[in-house]
């Protein structure tokens, strides 16, 4: 998620070539663009969100939907948990990544 995730997280993806679940050329530039979609602090509060008990701001929440879009947002997720660091906590995660996405999908139709 920048979704970002936390910048570090941006960095793992690309210095560890993520392989995409179906080996698409050019898939970590694709998360790269994905995460400069939204702030870094949102990328923050998106990525905490997944893993802590984080409310994600109005602010975030409008970004995440009118900026970075469900695949991007999907990708992201996927992404991450591809991470050795996070990956014994894949079903948590991308469950609390759609909940994040249902919840700003609401913020954002209301604002």
């Amino acid at each position: 998620v920048t979704l970002i995730l936390a910048s570090g997280v941006m960095a793992s993806l690309a210095q560890k070539k993520i392989s995409p679940p179906r080996h698409v050329p050019g898939y970590p530039l694709h998360l790269l663009h994905c995460a400069r979609r939204v702030e870094d602090e949102c990328g923050k509060e998106i990525f905490l969100g997944m893993f802590e008990k984080l409310p994600v701001s109005k602010k975030c929440c409008q970004q995440l939907i009118k900026k970075m879009g469900k695949i991007c947002h999907d990708d992201l997720d996927k992404a991450i948990v591809h991470l050795k660091k996070y990956s014994s906590r894949t079903s948590t995660a991308i469950s609390k990544g759609n909940r994040i996405w249902h919840k700003c999908a609401l913020v954002a139709r209301h604002t």
